[in-house]
């Protein structure tokens, strides 16, 4: 609980344990509740504000940085920041707490929330205490020190869980890992020290996954925003591909958004994140194992995985995206990203719309042309050959195939947009509702 001004005048509750939410759970039912305010946009925070909004309260979500969910990149989490708005949670970011009220949350911005229930949900520090009172060492990120079996500096005493900084496998650094299986992991190793068996410690990625209401969210590894944070010196690239989660055919299938991080020039793999409605952390448990491997996006390409398709497709979303990452690591195209398109539409740039008529025709980026793949063979005397050509699909499949072709024709600087229209849309959506600003779309489509 940190020691914001007026926190005595609001009921506030944290969540740790079962306890903890059998006693909010009695608090909002037991008095004329409606509505809760979550402070912190964590794992905690995000399904405690999905469980209070079905519960039918009127629910407020606020967090002081950009974005929801850090294992997840911005670009990616704009998909959880509209399913939360679509979902009727009123979602603040980037607005800090800077003071309460009588049942009244005061936002630096001025704002003021409304707040019968607060529920804090900031985050969770190693309890230490222990530790330091019996003379035992803490590591660089305030967790206890541990050695490769988890030993402390006192050999008789081990420690595990949240309480311990690991390693990480991917970068020559400690961090705090607070989940479940790294913890389970590490009490079968200190069971087999203690018994005199060798412990098998190869560090730790950080796997996860979350359900946010109607869509499924997973990661690993690394993503852009914690090597940017870390300051690593990593070169590196990306993929975002938006493909089919079953055959096209099945009834229940589902798009998936995909982003893989890898580096360059080995191909290494270095972290995923997939969020939709279907089966997700399938996909980033297969990129979780290939990075404990050592894999590259090589053998994602290569991966034999099963198919059926109630299951999946022929060639499942990591052989897409090892596929996609090859041919960017070969040179083969050009991409820029869904952050890209607003800059290049307010400066005039040329952005090249491949899908059908009919498509263009129910929504499309504002000053696009119209060129569909079916036609752009013959059409290329309407290009400009001396400016830069953006070109997009509806996710990002047939705008490749379209600029291999001008390629080969003699155009050279042009690019795919990664994730095509439908990636912009959800990329822009939450933004443009929340901030009040001038869409860069003429209508939104998510199918």
């Amino acid at each position: 609980m940190p020691p914001i001004p007026g926190i005595e005048k609001v009921n506030t509750f944290s969540i740790r344990n079962v306890v903890d939410i059998d006693r909010l759970n009695k608090f909002i039912k037991g008095g004329d509740t409606k509505n809760i305010s979550v402070i912190g946009g964590g794992f905690i925070g995000v399904e405690a504000a999905e469980n209070l909004k079905e519960a039918g309260y009127n629910v407020t979500l606020i967090e002081a940085m950009p974005q929801i969910m850090k294992p997840f990149d911005y670009g990616m989490v704009q998909i959880l920041h509209k399913e939360l708005y679509d979902q009727g949670v009123n979602l603040i970011v980037n607005d800090k707490v800077k003071q309460f009220a009588k049942n009244k949350i005061i936002l630096g911005s001025g704002k003021e929330v409304d707040a019968d229930v607060v529920v804090m949900a900031i985050g969770v520090k190693p309890e230490t205490d222990l530790a330091k009172q019996a003379g035992l060492d803490l590591g660089k990120t305030g967790a206890m020190k541990v050695n490769q079996n988890y030993q402390t500096n006192d050999a008789d005493i081990y420690a595990v869980g949240d309480v311990i900084e690991v390693y990480s496998y991917l970068y020559n650094e400690y961090f705090q890992l607070p989940l479940a299986g790294p913890a389970q992991k590490q009490a079968r190793g200190v069971a087999d020290h203690i018994n005199g068996m060798a412990i098998d410690n190869r560090g730790y990625i950080g796997s996860s996954v979350i359900k946010v209401f109607d869509y499924n969210a997973a990661s690993t590894g690394l993503n852009e925003g914690m090597i940017e944070a870390l300051g690593l010196n990593i070169s590196y690239d990306t993929v975002k591909i938006i493909p089919n989660d079953k055959v096209g055919l099945m009834p229940f299938g589902a798009v998936a958004h995909f982003k893989l991080v890898y580096e360059v020039p080995t191909g290494r793999i270095l972290g995923a994140q997939a969020i939709g409605k279907g089966n997700i952390d399938k996909r980033i448990d297969v990129i979780a194992t290939v990075i404990k491997f050592g894999g590259t996006i090589y053998d994602l390409k290569d991966l034999e995985l099963c198919y059926a398709p109630p299951f999946g497709t022929a060639k499942d979303i990591v052989n897409f995206a090892g596929s996609v990452a090859t041919n960017l690591m070969n040179s083969d195209f050009k991409q820029v990203h869904g952050a890209d398109i607003r800059p290049l539409v307010e400066s005039g740039a040329c952005i090249v719309d491949v899908r059908e008529k009919d498509e263009f025709e129910e929504s499309h980026i504002k000053g696009a042309i119209n060129l569909p793949l079916s036609e752009i063979r013959q059409r290329t005397d309407e290009l400009p050959k001396d400016k830069p050509l953006y070109l997009h699909c509806r996710s990002g499949q047939r705008s490749y195939n379209a600029v291999l072709a001008l390629q080969k024709m003699g155009f050279k600087d042009v690019y795919n947009v990664s994730g095509g229209f439908m990636g912009l849309c959800f990329f822009e959506y939450f933004n443009d509702k929340t901030l009040n600003r001038t869409p860069v779309v003429t209508d939104y489509n998510f199918d």
